[in-house]
């Protein structure tokens, strides 16, 4: 007596994760295709290969759906953070790895995409607001995890946090420069400059 298959079936909450992270992911990709001023959530249930019906059962409004973007690349982002850090070790250079961490986010697509539907969709005072959130709320525990690791290096909390705000604040303000100019050939010099900078800043500590 052969003894039949049991199907099994995908547990409710196991697919509606799965059909969320497909329309976050597209939502995503279509905002880096089109720019947010040309977003159209029509374009998202085409890119994910689903229906309207089913777009609109997890993410009714526009709204929800850039969310969902962004969560999904701050998720992303996250994650490479969480790689860089894991990697760093004692014998390697602190602000070199600080300073990669920060070009792998502020020189992404993830900043570029949050930065864009920051400026075209400012007038969105929740959607904005939604927005810087979950900014701070994600870059928060980077700066937070790096400063740890630093004052394990033996550095003062308050020269930590010194440093890293303004290593995060010099590559940003350089990814944001690359909206007009798209060289990077000056950022290599810019933190060879602001290493050095850095060196005397903690000999005269």
């Amino acid at each position: 007596m052969t003894q039949k298959s049991v199907k099994t079936r995908t547990p409710q909450a196991e697919r509606t994760a799965t059909m969320r992270q497909r329309l976050s992911e597209a939502a995503f990709e279509v905002i880096k295709e089109v720019g947010y001023a040309n977003f159209r959530t029509s374009a998202v249930s085409k890119a994910a290969g689903v229906s309207q019906g089913a777009q609109l059962h997890h993410f009714p409004t526009k709204d929800s759906l850039t969310t969902a973007a962004m969560e999904y690349a701050y998720e992303r982002a996250h994650g490479k953070f969480l790689k860089n850090i894991s990697s760093f070790s004692a014998s390697d250079d602190p602000l070199d790895a600080v300073i990669q961490d920060a070009e792998d986010f502020f020189m992404s697509d993830y900043f570029m995409v949050a930065l864009d539907i920051l400026m075209a969709g400012g007038k969105n005072k929740e959607l904005r607001d939604e927005q810087v959130r979950l900014a701070v709320t994600s870059r928060a525990s980077v700066e937070e995890s790096w400063v740890k690791k630093l004052i394990e290096l033996g550095w003062e909390k308050s020269e930590a946090e010194m440093i890293l705000g303004m290593t995060f604040c010099l590559v940003r303000g350089f990814a944001i420069k690359l909206l007009i100019s798209h060289s990077r050939s000056d950022l290599s010099t810019m933190m060879t400059q602001w290493k050095s900078m850095v060196a005397m800043l903690k000999a005269q500590a």
